[in-house]
């Protein structure tokens, strides 16, 4: 179960799940706000993030045609505390965030546990091959 105190400094890979339509028309900046969204719900500084300390992969989206609905940003946190983790051991977390009526990004905790290792275990079948720990 994801909590934001459990592994708070420790290495871990968080996984944030976006909807497109919140994102369409917006900057890269904006994915740094919905990193920061996670950083303050950690109860970490939000300057973090200037200073390098993670690294982020953000999931490309793909062409309109194919109807995609969500995508994913892959925050590797702490990411200079282990150089070659074992992906199978380390850590993961996954929240889904959401822009409420007045355009704010929230960060939304899975509250069902099945719900969320279901998505835990689709995502990291492309995040844990696909994006090399901070690199």
């Amino acid at each position: 179960m994801t909590t934001s105190t459990t592994l708070e400094h420790q290495p871990k890979r968080v996984i944030l799940r976006l909807r497109v339509h919140d994102f369409e028309g917006c900057n890269s900046a904006e994915y740094n706000d919905a990193i920061k969204t996670y950083l303050a719900y950690a109860r970490r500084p939000t300057s973090e993030l200037e200073e390098n300390r993670h690294y982020a992969h953000i999931e490309p989206l793909q062409h309109y045609e194919l109807q995609q609905t969500s995508f994913h940003i892959i925050l590797d946190v702490d990411k200079d505390s282990l150089a070659q983790p074992n992906m199978q051991s380390l850590p993961h977390e996954v929240y889904h965030v959401r822009r409420d009526e007045q355009g704010s990004l929230q960060l939304k905790p899975i509250q069902n546990a099945r719900i969320e290792k279901n998505l835990l275990l689709r995502v990291r079948e492309f995040s844990d091959t696909l994006y090399a720990w901070a690199k």
